[in-house]
């Protein structure tokens, strides 16, 4: 019998989408326990600051946990990228930011927001929850998940 991988010891790959700048990146990010660094500077561009013109890097965790749903979303048949909303805010461009916590993990590229437009916000939560990976803010008039890679917490926006 041949052994069978667990999901964190296969490569790590992303499909993120950003509606606003119409931007795609599918990027292995990781594998053989190692970075790709081509491939997370990729992810990590994608995920700047769109205002302010600035990127960071990534939380490895934050992007591990956005791996994690689209794993999810795989099993289930569902192969759409993430929409992005936000990833890095400068601390200018969150300050300007409705509703945006004033320590935002966001300013510390630790933070996600965006959702598939084939599930419901709420499913999504629900299993960025059960991944237990940090935080998860569920926003269902705005339509959106917040994920971030601080202390495990929830809340509804």
């Amino acid at each position: 019998m041949g052994q069978t991988q667990d999901f964190w010891s296969m490569p790590r790959t992303l499909h993120l989408y950003r509606p606003a700048t119409r931007e795609t990146v599918h990027a292995t990010y990781f594998a053989n326990g190692e970075v790709i660094l081509c491939e997370y500077e990729k992810l990590c561009i994608l995920l700047r600051d769109v205002q302010a013109g600035q990127a960071v890097q990534m939380s490895l965790v934050t992007l591990d946990i956005l791996a994690g749903i689209q794993g999810w979303l795989r099993a289930n048949g569902i192969n759409s990228p993430l929409h992005t909303n936000s990833g890095y805010r400068s601390p200018l461009t969150n300050n300007h930011t409705e509703g945006a916590a004033k320590n935002s993990r966001h300013m510390y590229g630790m933070a996600w927001d965006g959702r598939v437009p084939q599930v419901s916000t709420e499913s999504l939560a629900r299993f960025a929850v059960y991944l237990k990976g940090g935080g998860v803010g569920f926003y269902q008039e705005k339509n959106f998940l917040h994920i971030d890679s601080g202390s495990l917490r929830t809340w509804r926006g």
